[in-house]
């Protein structure tokens, strides 16, 4: 049996008690030095990622309990200041589980009693996790992205969310700036028994009028920020391609971009050429894993983020533009580290064999679609060296 992620995934999924690394090593034929150490590395990927769990003894199972990162509202503070919560984005009968939060970093606020943030967590026994907070949510729960208007004498903030039932009142010294028809964020005061409540102008996003400012309404509205933490920044400073080393080396093979015409960014790359027995194939795509390791703080914010967002005049991407638009896109005549598959297939397009390796490739040309689909009807010549 190959080892492998998925494989090994399955193996312990499917056995029907935890495994020791010994039963593992055993069934993936594992002896050699190297092998180990690639054994050892892959469970620490999957165990650190919540894939897998190391249960008491060491063995390894699939998580049972809470996953690798939550939401958490903080239900209890001790006599003694220690911070209790419980996850509220996961199954009822997991949140009687009791998590013990880790005092904040400096630079984050302490959380009260109600308040939300999303968290890593890591278990520490069947009813205790331990949780170190990722981002406070409380914040976010507090704001209100809206338009400023007048009532009469009154500065009133009418919220975009349409599910709103009211609006807030602005006092006059909380307007910072703002004025009629601005879109803002605000922060909701404490009521004090008033019967409409009142807000704080935080940020100006814009004027109504202006069409940027519609796209950061959106990102505030789903809890997007259009920049990366200090820390995300400073880990992506130095970095560099690897050296080839144990890598394949694809430079010399004409691996081509194909993306629309309007694209902002050059992922993937393809090459083709016939053999006797049919084609072979080869596709490659940027290996992010090099530079973004699990638990890292590149790794934490890609996690909040999902994925990269796309707007009319801007892009919120997933990675700082360090990686985004330099070391992980695959511009033309540069040298990329690359995870890439061989592929060979017949004439009807059977796939015969595959291989998949870590390369360094550089990209011989960005082409589009329509280049590409003109030089294959003939009507065109254009990249026909490449």
């Amino acid at each position: 049996m190959a080892l492998n992620r998925d494989a090994l995934i399955q193996f312990i999924s499917n056995a029907s008690t935890p495994q020791t690394k010994r039963d593992i090593a055993r069934a993936f034929n594992v002896k050699g030095g190297p092998d180990r150490i690639e054994l050892k590395q892959l469970l620490k990927t999957l165990e650190d990622t919540g894939i897998i769990a190391k249960q008491t003894g060491g063995a390894y199972g699939m998580p049972e309990g809470l996953p690798a990162v939550a939401t958490i509202e903080v239900t209890e503070i001790d006599v003694d200041g220690d911070v209790f919560a419980k996850a509220i984005d996961v199954p009822e009968a997991l949140q009687h589980i009791r998590i013990e939060v880790k005092p904040p970093k400096k630079g984050h606020p302490a959380l009260g009693e109600g308040d939300r943030a999303l968290a890593a967590l890591k278990k520490r026994d069947e009813n205790l996790y331990e949780a170190r907070i990722l981002r406070s949510l409380d914040d976010v729960r507090n704001q209100v992205v809206g338009l400023v208007g007048r009532h009469k004498n009154t500065w009133v903030l009418q919220p975009a969310d349409k599910k709103a039932r009211e609006d807030y009142e602005i006092p006059q010294a909380d307007l910072n700036g703002a004025k009629e028809d601005d879109m803002v964020v605000a922060q909701i005061q404490p009521a004090r028994g008033q019967k409409k409540k009142k807000v704080r102008v935080v940020e100006i996003i814009g004027n109504a009028t202006d069409r940027r400012a519609i796209s950061l309404l959106s990102l505030h509205e789903v809890g997007l920020r259009d920049h990366f933490p200090d820390e995300v920044i400073k880990e992506t400073d130095g970095m560099e391609v690897p050296p080839l080393k144990k890598r394949e080396d694809l430079r010399h093979i004409p691996l081509i971009t194909i993306d629309g015409a309007d694209a902002r960014d050059f992922d993937d790359a393809v090459f083709a050429e016939e053999t006797d027995e049919g084609f072979h194939l080869i596709v490659a795509i940027a290996d992010v894993s090099y530079y973004v390791r699990p638990g890292s703080p590149l790794d934490r914010e890609a996690y909040l983020r999902g994925n990269s967002t796309y707007f009319p005049d801007r892009v919120v991407p997933m990675l700082p533009e360090a990686l985004s638009n330099d070391l992980c896109s695959l511009r033309p005549d540069e040298d990329r580290a690359c995870l890439a598959v061989h592929m060979w297939i017949n004439g009807d397009g059977k796939l015969l064999r595959y291989k998949f390796v870590r390369a360094l490739m550089r990209s011989h040309a960005r082409t589009i679609y329509e280049d590409v689909q003109a030089l294959k009807d003939g009507t065109s010549d254009k990249h026909e060296n490449m």
